[in-house]
């Protein structure tokens, strides 16, 4: 394997399986809308390297069917209080998306949905330390312009660009140079706002410090027609921008070791 970088593409699909839909109370057309506010569209596209550059794990169905970005323990993720946990009942505006799973639908949708994703994930980070002794995960997002009813950060003053980080698996180094990446391609960045956090693996979590993580998340007007779901005429000169400040991003991580060994034989 030639890359220590993983790129996570979580939301980006609007497959929802025929058994799945038929458990879903809204009309195609309130579906429809609801794919058009939570999808995060494009962002296969939009974040899309060469396999040399970086390795790219994509799930394969809408987040309306189980979102893989949650805790599986609805105690420890903050979004299950709207709603929003690992299965979603409630939708981008409040509305009832389905009844609340019985102990063995859930047991179900996780093992048939969720599991699969993250022990892949897993996989490849197992995989990329044991070559590299280090990992890279990006966590590639995008977000509606304005804030939706669901939200937490309610703030209209959107960032082009939100850099989620983690205390643990974002160390202050590659924040700084996700900052200063995105920053130099024409980007209004914001850290942790209006989201914030960022993936890892629950095996690597908060434990392996060799796993670095960092969550981009690129605000839609900026590459797509948020009300019909159509790209844009920028959408090429955007992608053209992250894919530079993604390359940027991942030559600092890849030299961070060397810059460390250059400083230190300086010490003395």
């Amino acid at each position: 394997m030639n890359t220590a970088i993983i790129l996570h593409i979580p939301h980006a699909s609007t497959v929802i399986p025929p058994k799945i839909r038929s458990t879903f109370l809204l009309t195609d057309k309130e579906l429809e809308e609801e794919f058009l506010r939570m999808t995060d569209w494009y962002t296969n596209e939009l974040f899309a390297l060469p396999g040399e550059h970086a390795v790219t794990i994509t799930y394969p169905v809408s987040r309306l069917v189980v979102d893989p970005e949650r805790f599986t323990e609805d105690g420890e993720e903050p979004m299950a209080k709207v709603g929003m946990g690992v299965i979603y009942t409630r939708t981008s505006d409040e509305k009832k998306l389905r009844h609340d799973p019985t102990p063995e639908q859930r047991k179900m949708l996780l093992q048939k949905y969720y599991e699969p994703h993250h022990a892949r994930l897993t996989t490849e980070v197992e995989n990329i330390l044991k070559e590299h002794g280090k990992c890279l995960i990006i966590d590639g997002h995008s977000f509606s312009s304005r804030p939706l009813p669901h939200e937490p950060d309610q703030r209209s003053n959107r960032p082009d660009i939100c850099i989620g980080t983690d205390s643990f698996h974002t160390p202050p180094a590659l924040v700084a140079a996700a900052m200063s990446a995105f920053e130099a391609q024409g980007f209004s960045v914001a850290l942790d706002r209006p989201f914030q956090g960022t993936l890892v693996p629950m095996r690597h979590y908060r434990k392996e410090r060799r796993v670095s993580s960092v969550m981009i998340e690129v605000r839609r007007d900026l590459y797509m027609d948020e009300e019909t779901g159509r790209k844009n005429d920028r959408f090429p000169a955007i992608r053209a921008h992250l894919e530079s400040a993604l390359f940027s991003l991942m030559e600092c991580f890849e030299n961070a070791d060397k810059s460390h060994a250059k400083s230190s034989s300086m010490v003395h």
